[in-house]
């Protein structure tokens, strides 16, 4: 996350409306990438002092010193710090400094010198002279040696990653964020959850979600940044999805007005957050396989989806695995399978689809999973169904048959 005086000048205002503007990937600023990567491989094996000292060297008088901040910003949070001391810096300097002032070299008030001091400090932890410099001042950060770059980047990937973390810093002072989505609603709600964001869901027939992330009710800015950083946070999460929009209120610092921050999926802006795989397990992957090799022609009935649906259930959602759609009247049902679980795994889940009511979801329930009798007869759904090895198709579509709802109706 970039600090906000590296964020501040890199945003474009026009009349209520506020943008990020992005780095462009010409010749001058793959330049200036490029060097500063090869900067952080040639001190590899130094301090982190000498790389800070290393990059304000590279900085110099150049007019780009906000740019050069941000990007060697960027590439740093990338690098591997580290510092195995042979002995603890703490007892090591407490052994050290209590023998008393020390000189360069033997004088009338002093007969103990730095060199002899270090020499009886190795002798007496058992460690070169070396070993004592090295560790003297170890756990200090300045101290911590750069032992490699975690994610290897290349110059459009550092100016790329750069322009999503002016774009997400632009959210530290957001007081709402509004987002509309189409879809990837598990791996959207898997980072609300992460980042703890409080929200609220409402349903767009036909068309999605409209959610809204809530900034603090505390009134204080200390707290709103701080809120604010959850917002950031959240945002490479967004770029996961295919269709959605983001509208936020920002009031910047100092300016006294609430500025408008769009974004939407047209954007360029890359996300380094990974997806979630198409299916959650084997089953839920043969269960859609086996559905495509036997109903999948060009006269088949039913439409199947994968996670298409939220079901709001107090202040979380219930995503369930697939919905069957008829493709001439628009029914729908929605399926969950419930294969190994564990008692936490199947306590939640049944807490949810209890409060969810949904007379079209069908539970698929793996039959040696050990549930005790009895334990769905109180959970309201359209239909329990148990398999051995894997549900039974037929039996599925004719409980789909059974449950299917038109749409707007549950």
């Amino acid at each position: 996350m970039l600090k906000s005086e590296l964020i501040l000048p890199r945003l474009k205002k026009r009349r209520d409306q506020i943008m990020p503007l992005a780095l462009p990937t010409d010749y001058h600023y793959l330049n200036i990438a490029n060097d500063l990567i090869k900067l952080v491989k040639a001190n590899v094996g130094d301090s982190r002092g000498e790389l800070a000292d290393a990059l304000r060297a590279y900085e110099g008088d150049s007019l780009d010193y906000r740019i050069i901040r941000g990007l060697a910003n960027v590439l740093e949070k990338r690098c591997v710090f580290g510092n195995e001391s042979p002995v603890n810096p703490i007892e090591l300097r407490a052994a050290l400094f209590t023998q008393g002032p020390v000189t360069v070299k033997n004088d009338l008030l002093s007969t103990l010198t730095r060199t002899q001091a270090v020499a009886e400090m190795a002798a007496q932890f058992n460690i070169t002279t070396e070993q004592v410099e090295q560790a003297l001042f170890a756990d200090l950060m300045e101290e911590r040696i750069l032992l490699g770059i975690e994610e290897i980047l290349t110059p459009f990937d550092l100016i790329a990653r750069y322009n999503l973390e002016v774009a997400r810093g632009l959210l530290y002072w957001a007081s709402e964020v509004d987002i509309i989505v189409r879809d990837s609603y598990k791996d959207l709600f898997k980072y609300i959850k992460l980042f703890k964001l409080m929200h609220t869901i409402y349903p767009i027939p036909q068309q999605g979600y409209n959610i809204i992330l809530h900034g603090p009710i505390s009134p204080f800015v200390k707290s709103t940044i701080r809120y604010g950083l959850q917002f950031a946070k959240f945002l490479p999460a967004l770029l996961l999805g295919k269709t959605w929009r983001m509208d936020a209120d920002v009031r910047l610092p100092n300016t006294g007005r609430t500025w408008h921050y769009t974004l939407d999926d047209s954007t360029p802006l890359r996300t380094h957050f990974k997806a979630s795989g198409l299916f959650d397990s084997g089953l839920e992957a043969d269960f859609a396989a086996e559905f495509e090799v036997k109903y999948g022609s060009a006269k088949r009935k039913w439409e199947l989806a994968r996670e298409d649906e939220l079901i709001i259930v107090g202040d979380t959602v219930m995503i369930p695995d697939f919905s069957l759609t008829h493709c001439k009247d628009g029914r729908r049902a929605l399926i969950e399978i419930i294969g190994f679980w564990h008692p936490q795994y199947l306590q939640r889940k049944l807490q949810k689809v209890h409060q969810a009511k949904r007379s079209d979801l069908i539970l698929l329930v793996y039959e040696s999973a050990n549930v005790a009798p009895g334990v769905f007869e109180e959970v309201s759904v359209g239909e329990v169904l148990t398999f051995k090895k894997k549900p039974v198709l037929k039996e599925v579509l004719a409980a789909v048959e059974r449950c299917a709802v038109t749409q707007g109706q549950d």
